[in-house]
């Protein structure tokens, strides 16, 4: 008996440490799943910015985090999310530059959220090109007429593909 609960003891050790390995490899990023109105699940993955963005009412400053999120449902579809803590001055769409592994930035519209804290963008062909990526850095100006600021978050992008792999799976459709 003793063998067999030395046996059952290994196995179990090895599936617990299989697990947390496999959890260990996407790093940084953490899941999670949304339901919409209409019932379709929206499954995300998120990452907190390697840099700080410096508050614009003098609070702490804070790391934004970014999202990439598939939805199911009808129509399927792949979606960025910037998060901030400030509101932006913008409304309708702000321009961000977008620069991946220090190639040329190119300028990118983000949907500015009700909230003027989210900002969000469809588009599978730039999720697609994040797939190999280790970078991504997202830079904006905001402000009024009379104060115009800039800021930028970076994000160190890890096992990205494997996080992209892991959404498309959950969401039951097609790589970008």
């Amino acid at each position: 008996m003793k063998p067999e609960l030395k046996l059952t003891g290994m196995v179990l050790l090895t599936l617990i440490s299989a697990d947390y390995a496999a959890s260990q490899e996407l790093g940084a990023w953490s899941f999670g799943e949304l339901k919409t109105e209409n019932g379709a699940a929206i499954h995300t993955a998120s990452l907190f910015s390697s840099t700080l963005i410096t508050s614009g009412d003098q609070a702490n400053d804070y790391a934004a985090l970014y999202t990439i999120a598939c939805q199911t449902g009808d129509p399927t579809k792949w979606s960025q999310w910037l998060k901030l803590e400030d509101s932006l001055s913008s409304r309708g769409q702000i321009e961000l530059l977008a620069t991946v592994d220090k190639k040329i930035p190119r300028e990118e519209f983000w949907i500015v959220a009700d909230s003027k804290r989210l900002l969000t963008r469809e588009n599978t062909p730039d999720i697609a090109e994040l797939r190999k990526a280790k970078t991504l850095k997202l830079s904006w100006n905001w402000g009024w007429s009379w104060l115009w600021l800039s800021d930028e978050a970076s994000f160190e992008l890890g096992s990205i593909e494997a996080v992209i792999f892991t959404l498309a799976k959950n969401c039951g459709i097609a790589e970008p």
